[in-house]
């Protein structure tokens, strides 16, 4: 029988991996730098250039790019720049996964650490992570409707599903010129940048997504002939930009998530041809995924008083969505200057970097456990050593308020930084307060069964035939009027219509009168 299909897309997660590469390089000063006296930071990041998925596996090649701060063994103490690279080419093993399915890879960095081999050579230590999900898109048809028939009768149910509108990566570039302080020299050469992404909000409209937030600026820089050679900015700088996006609406629920893929800065001429302006540009990455909630009736049987009707059904498993939380995570501490190192007279710039450890579900919601490691940069009091680093990691607990759900959910954690405040209470003490913004996604594993196909066959008659013309039927516990219809070769129109009865509701117990159809239907189509 010729059936009119409308499908709808839907998602299901066929599995993730997980997968550790550890670098490690050696990096010799070039001979126009002065020789290393101590190393008192190091900050990396990965730059991808192609992520490819093939039969149970994903290609990852990019660079990992690395940078040294350390104090110089002049007589000055002047702060100096390494710059490295290490070529990354990794293979995520993913069983089942097929070409043509769609990846989501992530990766972070872990135990970073750099170190002098010598004066003349520094090492650079890293484990690189990746976790990568694999999905399947799924063209399923929720609604069949056959060529209209007289005696054709058909079950149909509502179902509330979540079909993927949109599944994409994009990004946004942020550029801005920053100039420095009046009262400050000029600009000779950067010795050391940092940018980080804080408060990064996303929402879609009709055709695009909004994305604002901020770029915490700073850069350590040697000045132009004065009596204080090393000078320093930070600068906060806000962004409020737009991506166009054709199939978003404002209607649909999900999330952008937003991450810093990289961010560059270049010295640059200001109005008067002084070299007092930094043009920082900054690509943000966008990981796009929204949901239309839709209820569709799908045809769940299918019988005909003048033929059997064999439905053929397919089972589809898929994966729903079934809650999104944002909150947020406070956290706190102090942190102490080993004694070894020196006092501090002015904090420069802080960083963070957030990793969890741990989650389950409890009654109140999902646990989640982990821990950041914060990092402050400071001018210190010391001139054999006028700058050091000091770093201290603090653990946090999280609670993310969730409806109660289906003891196999799954849920996908995101924490991302909204707010990092440090202050000096003393020469040798810091206080850290950050606000952490902890987004959960729940899946729920579904399945869905739908009829694709409906085969005629003629109608058993010996069988018919023993059901009897007229029937009282005592309505037994799990029966619906459709049941009782189709098992005796009637509609439930004349079943309703011959008991007086208002609604399709039926109660064990009740007694039934049933005159069976399909006889009657024979001898007229004879």
């Amino acid at each position: 029988m010729e059936l009119e299909r409308r499908y709808v897309n839907l998602n299901h997660r066929k599995g993730e991996a997980f997968s550790q590469m550890t670098m490690e390089e050696d990096l010799n000063v070039p001979d126009q730098k002065p020789d290393i006296y101590k190393i008192i930071h190091g900050q990396g990041e990965f730059r991808p250039d192609e992520i490819k998925g093939e039969t149970g596996k994903i290609k990852v090649r990019g660079i990992f790019l690395y940078r040294i701060l350390y104090i110089s063994e002049n007589v000055d103490r002047m702060p100096e720049m390494l710059e490295g690279s290490v070529p990354v080419d990794e293979t995520v093993f993913l069983n089942g996964l097929e070409e043509g399915d769609m990846l989501d890879v992530s990766w972070k960095q872990e135990d970073f650490r750099v170190s002098a081999v010598h004066s003349r050579k520094a090492n650079m230590k890293c484990v690189l992570s990746f976790s990568a999900e694999a999905y399947r898109e799924q063209p399923v048809p929720l609604l069949e409707q056959p060529e209209a028939a007289e005696d054709l009768y058909l079950k149909t149910s509502p179902v509330s599903l979540k079909q993927e509108m949109l599944h994409k990566k994009d990004t946004v570039r942020v550029r801005e010129d920053v100039t420095i302080s009046p009262g400050k020299p000029n600009i000779r050469r950067i010795l050391w940048r940092e940018v980080r992404l804080q408060g990064a909000e996303a929402r879609q409209e009709d055709g695009k997504i909004l994305v604002k937030g901020e770029l915490a600026v700073f850069f350590l820089y040697e000045s132009d002939g004065t009596e204080i050679p090393v000078q320093w900015e930070e600068k906060m700088i806000p962004f409020r930009n737009e991506t166009e996006c054709e199939m978003s609406r404002g209607d649909l629920t999900g999330r952008t998530e937003v991450t810093l893929l990289r961010a560059d800065m270049e010295l640059q001429a200001d109005y008067d041809g002084e070299p007092r302006m930094i043009r920082v540009d900054a690509v943000l990455e966008l990981k796009i995924r929204y949901y239309e909630e839709r209820v569709c009736e799908v045809l769940e049987d299918a019988y005909s008083l003048s033929c059997e009707m064999i439905p053929g059904k397919k089972e589809y498993a898929w994966d729903d969505i079934c809650q999104m939380t944002d909150s947020r995570a406070r956290v706190s501490g102090r942190m102490k200057i080993p004694e070894q190192s020196p006092e501090m007279m002015q904090i420069l710039c802080a960083g963070i970097g957030i990793h969890t450890d741990y989650s389950e579900r409890t009654e109140h919601g999902i646990l989640i456990q982990g821990n950041v490691e914060v990092w402050v940069l400071y001018a210190s009091t010391d001139d054999a050593m006028p700058f050091a680093c000091v770093k201290e990691t603090f653990p946090f607990e999280h609670t993310a308020e969730i409806q109660k759900t289906e003891p196999d959910a799954a849920w996908q954690i995101t924490a991302d930084l909204d707010q990092l405040m440090v202050s000096m209470l003393d020469a040798r003490e810091l206080e850290m307060k950050a606000v952490l913004q902890i987004q959960v996604e729940v899946r729920c594993p579904r399945t869905l069964t739908v009829i694709e196909e409906l085969t005629e066959q003629p109608v058993d008659m010996a069988k018919m035939r023993s059901l009897p013309g007229i029937a009282i039927h005592i309505v037994q516990p799990g029966e619906d009027l459709w049941s009782i219809a189709k098992t005796h070769g009637t509609s439930c129109k004349s079943v309703m219509e011959l008991n007086d009865l208002k609604e399709e509701t039926l109660h064990p117990g009740s007694r039934l009168l049933i005159v069976k159809e399909i006889a009657a239907h024979r001898n007229r189509t004879d």
